[in-house]
């Protein structure tokens, strides 16, 4: 008997069928990948199974008995627990503070500090997972190191069954293998671990069996040893010719930036920042752009990376060094002036800097000042004019939305990162700063930007591409740098391995920085 079955479950939003009759066994000791490129209901799926949305029709049934969950607290109480992609942690609490949010209990009741603080190590330890002391702030800890403390929550709360939700968007190599430890240790102790994902790589290297979802359907399940990246890949987008999940590290998607073209772009020379509130500031940052060129920059999130996007951007002043746009050297740069001189920006969180969640999708569409500009000669805008200009990008972006009216927060991640790339794009910008463009992305959609901002760059563009996907940097980048505690190592060759490079993101390893002829 399976230990967790959803019969014909069906979930309705408005206009989309995001869950249509599904039907899945799961199994005690086992990772169950489920597998669906962007918006095709795996999340929605999933936050039935945990409590978060209630189903317009079906039945879940947990050992055999019918359940019906009104709140993830309900869920939890089943045994089921779920890891969020955004961490649903309290910064400022110390992680045995957030895995005590988690216990049930009352106001009234006394905690003993030292002794949970003390059960929550033998907790971690039985498991083998690596934290920090239990009085270390959340703040203050790593992606990894906060998704392990949601992993702790969940067991500490006594759920068997783990839901993560994309668990490895924003790891490192390093970070990912040790993730992977942590399941398939809790696997062997008979743990259900349900991961969604539409990264087929890690769906092979981790999953016992797998479940593929198109449109809210259910394709196939199949045992992952049975299975192929192109039979996958064909199963998620139906397209035979579905492009590969990754390129080979090094492989180029597109010819050298030709050579005859002496003009730069960007140039930062020795630039330095203040230090920001989460301690960090830029040290001698030197960098060129050229048109035709993609400039990755690696690095683990907080080295320093919202530091140089704001700096890009005009939002944070250099305190030395000189910034240079198109041939114009802005003393004090400002968000307009910079915009203005052909600069755009693919924010790496798109809820909260990308968008206007409470906008409607042709709305978000027209958030940017120079694209209005070239819609309309008065202060009034004609709305046939802005329907028009938003089903042009609703159909060159592929956005899934019934219509440009819909509320953009009830599309899907990888729908509304869509949307913030076709503004972003729509200016034909000269410099693009694209931050972690493709998190959350499926594999078609994924293809899809990069052959996108590889096309903007053979018509003249540059690329600065701050990721933290090395196959993306590795695949993409002429030239590869890694942000370190705000200092700019490299340049690196293509052809260097992940684990080379992820020695550098950590600071194991460094390089000497080149001169600034060099770079």
């Amino acid at each position: 008997m399976p230990d967790i079955s959803v019969r014909e479950m069906t979930k309705t939003f408005p206009g989309v069928l995001a869950v249509d009759h599904v039907s899945l066994d799961f199994h005690a000791g086992e990772i169950h990948a489920i597998l669906g490129e962007n918006g095709a209901g795996k999340s929605t799926l999933m936050h039935l199974l945990s409590g978060l949305y209630r189903p317009d029709a079906g039945t879940i049934l947990v050992n055999g008995h019918p359940q019906s969950f009104s709140s993830p607290r309900k869920a939890l109480a089943a045994g089921i627990a779920m890891v969020h992609q955004h961490f649903m942690l309290i910064p400022s609490f110390t992680i045995a503070e957030n895995i005590l949010l988690a216990l049930p209990g009352s106001a009234r009741t006394r905690i003993d500090r030292k002794a949970f603080s003390q059960q929550v190590i033998v907790l971690a330890t039985q498991h083998g997972i690596n934290i920090e002391s239990p009085d270390t702030r959340v703040s203050t800890l790593s992606v990894g190191s906060q998704q392990r403390v949601e992993i702790l929550k969940a067991l500490a709360a006594s759920a068997r069954v783990l839901i993560l939700d994309e668990p490895t968007a924003v790891l490192t190599p390093t970070e990912v293998e040790n993730l992977f430890q942590v399941l398939r240790r809790l696997k062997h102790e008979g743990y259900l671990i349900l991961l969604i994902t539409h990264k087929i790589p890690e769906v092979l290297a981790i999953a016992d069996r797998l479940s593929v979802l198109r449109r809210g359907r259910l394709i196939a399940t199949k045992e992952t040893v049975a299975t192929t990246p192109q039979e996958l890949a064909q199963l998620m987008i139906g397209d035979l010719a579905a492009p590969a999940p990754h390129p080979e590290p090094g492989h180029k998607l597109y010819s050298n930036p030709t050579s005859s073209i002496p003009s730069s772009l960007l140039s930062l020379t020795k630039v330095s920042t203040s230090e920001t509130l989460a301690g960090i500031s830029l040290q001698n940052v030197s960098l060129t752009l050229g048109p035709g060129e993609i400039v990755g920059i690696a690095g683990v999130d907080g080295n320093g990376q919202t530091e140089l996007i704001e700096l890009l951007l005009g939002f944070h002043q250099p305190t030395r060094g000189s910034i240079v746009i198109q041939g114009t050297q802005l003393t004090q740069p400002t968000p307009s002036s910079v915009r203005a001189l052909g600069v755009s920006l693919i924010p790496q969180d798109r809820r909260r800097e990308g968008l206007a969640l409470s906008l409607s999708v042709e709305e978000n569409l027209l958030l940017n000042s120079q694209r209005l500009s070239t819609l309309t000669p008065s202060l009034f805008l004609a709305p046939n004019c802005v329907r028009q200009f938003a089903r042009q990008q609703i159909d060159t972006f592929g956005i899934r939305t019934p219509s440009p009216t819909e509320l953009v927060s009830s599309l899907s991640g990888g729908n509304q990162q869509r949307v913030v790339i076709a503004r972003e794009l729509a200016t034909e910008p000269k410099v693009i700063i694209a931050a972690n463009p493709t998190r959350g992305l499926d594999i078609g959609a994924t293809a899809y930007v990069h052959h996108t901002l590889i096309d903007h760059c053979q018509h003249g563009a540059g690329v600065v591409l701050i990721s933290t996907d090395l196959d993306e940097i590795l695949s993409l980048s002429h030239r590869i740098y890694v942000l370190y505690q705000g200092q700019l190592l490299g340049p690196i060759d293509a052809t260097t391995g992940h684990h080379a490079l992820g020695q550098m993101m950590t600071g194991v390893s460094t390089t000497a920085a080149k001169s600034d002829d060099d770079i």
